[in-house]
Formats: C-alpha cells, structure tokens, sequence
C-alpha cells in the first residue's frame, strides 16, 4: 500500500516566506510585490516586514493568498568578537542577532506577542497603536525560548532565519525549544555572504532532538537594485485549496518542501513508501539524496549529460529518520523535511 509523504493529489503552491516591503525597510509596496510573485508563478507571499504585523487580506484573490506574519529580531548587547579583532568597523557587523519569521494561524491576528514598542522604532515612529504584550528582548537563550513560547501561545508558527548572516553558532540555536521551521537558504544573503545554504544546520538541529523541525527556504527580498535578490528560494505548500486555513493547516502537518532556483527549479511530483521502498518522482535532475540519521550514503546520480525523474531506495530501520533531495544540472536544490522510519516501515 502507497502511503504518500509528498501526493500528487494535493496542489502544490509555490510560496516565498520572506518578504519586505514599504512598511519596514523594502522598496516596493505589498501591491508591487504581489504582481511581481504572481508574475513569476507564485501563489502566496508571507509578507514579513521588521517587527510589524498587517494583515494584508485584501490583497488576497483565487491565485494569490497574503501570509499574516513578520519577522522579529533581538540583538546581542555587545560586540561578539575578541577585541584582538577590532578594526574600527562598527561594533554592528560584530554582534550576533537572531531573526525569527512568525506566521499567524488566523490571518487576522495583529497582536504582537514578544514585543516592546519601545524597542523598535518602526513601532515607534510608525505603527504607534500596535496592540502588543511589553516583553522586553534580550539575547539569551532563555529569553528567545521565552519569546518562541509567547508567539506559539499566541497562534504563532515561529521559523529561524538565516544563521550565517546572523553570526549564530551551535550554542545559539541547539537549545532552542517550540520552532517550527528552519530557513535553510535566505537568497539574499546568500548573494551577499555566499555561505547562506545551511542544510547540515538542519541536520544538527535534527540529530539533536527536533524531530518535527521543517526546512524553508525564502528570498528575503527588499528590491531595492530591482528584483536581483527575487525568486530564488521557494517553499512550496500542498494543499486541496488556495485557503488560509488550509496552507495553515499543511505548514502545520509539514505538507511542504523546499527548492532553489529562480526559474524552474527542481520540484518533487510525488514521495511515497511501498512495500518498504522510498520511491521519489520528480522534475528532471542529476541526483536524489537520502539522508538519515547518520552520515548520508545513498544516492543515485545521472549518466553525464543526461537527467533522472524517478528512484527508489530501501527503507531501512537503522537510518531511523530519512529526508530526500534533489540536485539539477545548474545546481539548485529541493530538500524535504525528516521523516520518521518507524511510522512507514512494514514488519
């Protein structure tokens, strides 16, 4: 018996997680913003403006959906680095930060749980009447729990951006508790530091007990050199219908995966176990990838020149979890989440 992971029953919309615009620190309005998504084959945009939340339901329409949801930041007090380092650059480029994407459940909802307004000026200056609960953020690992756990309460899905750019090590995000998802590519930054792709991030927040972890990817656009940091990292979302409840409820049930590329990039038709066997059909690419719970050692690539849409691998016991990916001919990459063995496997 199929027991489908990735169904090709489901309609799979195409969504970028991470947006700016006019009302934080972007160049384009959310109206500019949606026609150029919409333009490019995208159905929903989670419009993640710097500690703002709008509900931007009326930009919604049959084939675009607006997520409600923003992206937080919480900096570190001081400079990270040994003072052996300093060069006289800013104190800034040295501090870490950490950048947490919250997606409402209810699109409606525009209280802003783990905030002070007198914390951020766009708040301030802008949004002078935002409802929020006065949490003052610091940069520990008790208080950014303690803000996950506000947002969760609040009907929060809660995601970790971009730990490159942000200068997060291993202590920084392994004692993290109640995310959501991870961010494993941030085109933006990508472009800008060349070492935003972080799927071993994943891996090790994984191995090390989040096993209901998803992985994202998302463009961070603020289109202010036009649209060259636009359309290069999708999370696509399978649902019946382009309903809020219902891409709430997939992010929810972890109906989703991940993909680079700004122009077709590689996409999974169907992932599915029978009699024990993954089984993986696919866009046309070079290789698929199995990853468990150790060092990854199953894969299956494609005669030179030529492109494989189709593979199938045991599944075995010892892997314990397993996630699938995808290579193309120009690089770019699709990654499912972790599964676990134990809720697919037949004795």
């Amino acid at each position: 018996m199929k027991k489908y992971l990735i169904s090709p029953e489901l309609n799979w919309y195409r969504a970028n997680f991470h947006c700016h615009t006019k009302h934080s620190d972007g160049a384009l309005t959310p109206e500019q913003v949606k026609e150029a998504y919409k333009n490019h084959g995208y159905s929903i945009v989670a419009y993640t403006d710097h500690d703002v939340l709008l509900d931007h339901s009326d930009l919604n329409d049959e084939g675009f959906l607006a997520l409600t949801s923003s992206e937080y930041a919480v900096n570190q007090a001081q400079p990270g680095f040994p003072e052996i380092f300093d060069t006289g650059i800013s104190p800034w480029v040295r501090k870490k930060c950490m950048h947490l994407n919250i997606f409402a459940k209810d699109p409606h909802n525009t209280f802003m749980p783990a905030t002070d307004i007198n914390q951020n000026w766009i708040l301030r200056d802008r949004y002078p009447d935002t409802k929020c609960d006065g949490f003052i953020r610091e940069y520990t690992t008790d208080n950014i729990n303690e803000m996950i756990r506000r947002c969760n309460e609040a009907g929060f899905l809660v995601q970790l951006n971009h730990p490159y750019w942000s200068l997060n090590e291993r202590e920084d995000y392994i004692n993290l508790k109640g995310l959501w998802g991870l961010e494993i590519l941030n085109y933006a930054t990508e472009l800008e530091t060349g070492s935003e792709y972080c799927p071993y991030i994943y891996d090790d927040m994984t191995r090390n007990g989040m096993y209901s972890l998803v992985c994202t990817m998302g463009d961070d656009n603020h289109n202010h050199a036009g649209f060259r940091e636009s359309f290069g990292g999708s999370t696509f979302i399978g649902a019946k219908e382009l309903k809020y409840e219902q891409i709430i409820e997939a992010m929810e049930n972890g109906n989703i995966y991940c993909s680079s590329g700004r122009d077709n990039p590689p996409q999974f038709k169907a992932l599915y176990v029978e009699d024990n066997m993954i089984k993986i059909d696919c866009t046309p690419v070079t290789n698929i990838n199995i990853n468990g719970y150790g060092r990854a050692d199953r894969h299956i690539t494609a005669p030179e020149g030529e492109t494989i849409t189709h593979a199938e691998f045991p599944l075995r016991e010892s892997d314990v979890y397993f996630r699938v990916s995808l290579r193309d001919e120009y690089g770019n990459n699709a990654h499912t989440h972790t599964y676990f063995v134990k809720n697919y496997i037949e004795k």
